[in-house]
């Protein structure tokens, strides 16, 4: 065997032992982000985990308007969904400006308007439990070996963006029809879905595949009713400039029959009420009957094989490693 047969050998070898040891180490981090994601000791008094609004059943919405804090401090707006949360640059309902899914879960861990974790000022007390516990030793070394398995907040941020980046919805009736190229089964859903995409300009906003633009809209009706006791001027809270006031993030529709209550302030307690909240002109054009079939079609939005799949749910209490 020739000398550049021998390194070519050798480079594969390499190649091979790199991409093992990266498909292991991405793997623990998503176990960790995991476990981490539904361990109530990232909050002040271990009252709540990241699960405890985003709940697995609910497409990892809450069913509440708004959900308080740990400590009781009441909440501001809806928990969203965290269907295909990868696929998303604008994070959260109002914010532009946060770089990645880490950064995001600092809000509600150590944030203060509102106070939702409440680990702001604590943030040391999160390393001083996690280090308690054998598992997150081993699983903190596995999946920062560089870092001699430092358990610090940083990392658990990025463990948890790891598995929050498994959080893929795209088996619904509306994704298997579009992959059979075969229409949907129900009449009632493809007059919904062409007023969807057609006469009600839904898809405006809430454009595939996403069914969101990612996009801040002022849509809300004027001199709105809430019973939300926070004041919430949406985007323009976090940019400073008045032209933003009252925008909000497009929602997916994605599993969006399994999200109620609707809009940022969970006002809309129905997909009729959320539709027909709309301060747009269209809205006035569309008889009951039209708003019945858009419904049936978001219906066929929904992916029941989300809301099941065990790779989401709460882990066992034993260690995976």
């Amino acid at each position: 065997m020739s000398r550049i047969q021998q390194a070519i050998r050798m480079a594969f070898a390499v190649f091979l032992c790199t991409t093992q040891l990266y498909a292991q180490n991405d793997q623990v981090m998503r176990d960790l982000g995991r476990r981490l994601f539904y361990d109530a000791d990232l909050s002040i008094n271990g009252t709540m985990s990241c699960a405890t609004c985003h709940e697995h059943r609910r497409a990892f919405t809450d069913g509440n308007r708004m959900h308080p804090g740990a400590l009781g401090d009441p909440g501001k707006r809806n928990v969203p969904g965290l269907a295909n949360v990868r696929a998303f640059k604008n994070l959260t309902w109002a914010n532009n400006h946060l770089s990645g899914l880490a950064e995001q879960s600092l809000m509600p861990i150590r944030g203060t308007d509102p106070i939702e974790m409440g680990m702001n000022g604590y943030e040391d007390e999160i390393a001083k439990r996690l280090s308690k516990n054998e598992c997150y030793q081993k699983l903190f070394s596995l999946a920062f070996p560089n870092q001699h398995g430092a358990i610090t907040l940083e990392n658990v941020t990025q463990a948890l963006e790891r598995f929050e980046k498994t959080l893929i919805s795209d088996n619904s009736l509306y994704d298997q029809m579009a992959k059979a190229h075969k229409p949907l089964p129900l009449k009632e859903a493809r007059e919904g879905e062409k007023l969807f995409f057609g006469a009600a300009k839904c898809n405006s906003c809430h454009s595939t595949p996403l069914f969101s633009d990612d996009d801040f809209h002022h849509v809300q009706p004027q001199n709105r009713q809430t019973d939300n006791p926070t004041t919430d001027y949406g985007l323009s809270d976090v940019t400073g400039n008045p032209k933003d006031k009252n925008f909000f993030r497009t929602p997916s529709l994605r599993n969006a029959a399994m999200t109620s209550p609707y809009w940022h302030d969970g006002s809309a307690d129905t997909l009729r009420d959320a539709i027909r909240k709309h301060n747009l002109k269209i809205n006035q054009t569309l008889s009951e009957r039209d708003i019945d079939t858009i419904i049936t079609f978001i219906d066929t939005l929904s992916d029941n094989s989300f809301i099941t799949n065990p790779k989401f749910s709460k882990p066992s209490p034993e260690c995976p490693y």
